[in-house]
């Protein structure tokens, strides 16, 4: 190294030093090719544009296999979003490999997202039956706001609800959907919510007062547990848009919640 370099004057072209030929990582050049420096040949993987496909970079089209993941859906990469038809293995409308696919209430005809998160296999809507007896409302009575938001029921309706082969999920149910979401209040948010990645798309239908009040619809989701807290409360599971968090707590049982039904 010469003299001068080593008071610290190197003499750069872009990231090599013409004196000394060091290198500094911040001035790579990756134009023709994302992972390798066409100064000094260093090559760096994080330079590639993996984002529109997981196995072919947008800007140099080098390729690598096998960086898809189809465990969330076996037809749509959760990562890059690719699509890949005919890979669903459907047994009763639900894939038996990544649990996408729907389910179809007979009682009323209506269908139901399904989405399988670990081994729970969940409805990715809120449920939208109405019972013959029981304690339900539309958000502010305004019954256009079911088909996206569903109903809101209190706790004693919540528990009758359930289809054959269904069932309203306890705590335990949601505390292990929480750790298998990521076990952290903002990531299992982020994870939830409507588009993120677990596929659980958290509407958030807000909820009723038992005095007949409504709030906030699209800024949190209530949805029911079936666990009994103490004689007037009843566990929930919450998504929270302000502060981006998914939290747990205990609400009166006369307060109607959004439902949420897990698969025996």
């Amino acid at each position: 190294m010469s003299f001068v370099c080593k008071l610290g004057f190197h003499k750069w072209d872009g990231c090599t030093c013409a004196r000394c030929g060091a290198t500094r990582d911040e001035h790579h050049v990756y134009s023709t090719d994302c992972g390798t420096c066409s100064k000094c040949g260093k090559t760096h993987d994080k330079h590639h544009d993996w984002s529109k496909d997981c196995e072919k970079c947008a800007r140099c089209g080098e390729t690598r296999s096998d960086h898809h993941n189809w465990s969330v859906d076996c037809e749509k990469c959760s990562k890059c979003g690719k699509i890949r038809p005919n890979k669903h293995h459907f047994v009763n409308e639900i894939c038996s490999i990544c649990g996408q696919g729907t389910f179809v209430d007979e009682r009323d005809g209506k269908t139901y997202k399904v989405v399988k998160i670990g081994k729970q296999i969940i409805m990715a809507e809120n449920m939208a039956f109405e019972p013959e007896v029981g304690k339900f409302w539309a958000y502010e009575d305004t019954y256009v706001k079911i088909s996206a938001f569903g109903y809101l029921y209190d706790w004693e309706t919540a528990k009758t609800l359930a289809p054959k082969g269904w069932h309203l999920p306890t705590k335990e149910d949601w505390e292990t959907l929480y750790q298998l979401l990521g076990n952290k209040a903002s990531t299992v948010y982020e994870q939830a919510k409507v588009g993120g990645n677990s596929g659980f798309n958290g509407v958030l239908g807000g909820w009723r007062y038992a005095r007949g009040e409504y709030n906030s619809l699209g800024a949190s989701g209530y949805f029911w547990s079936a666990t009994e807290e103490d004689q007037n409360n009843a566990a929930y599971f919450k998504l929270g848009a302000y502060k981006k968090l998914a939290e747990f707590g205990k609400g009166k049982i006369e307060v109607a919640m959004s439902v949420r039904l897990f698969r025996d």
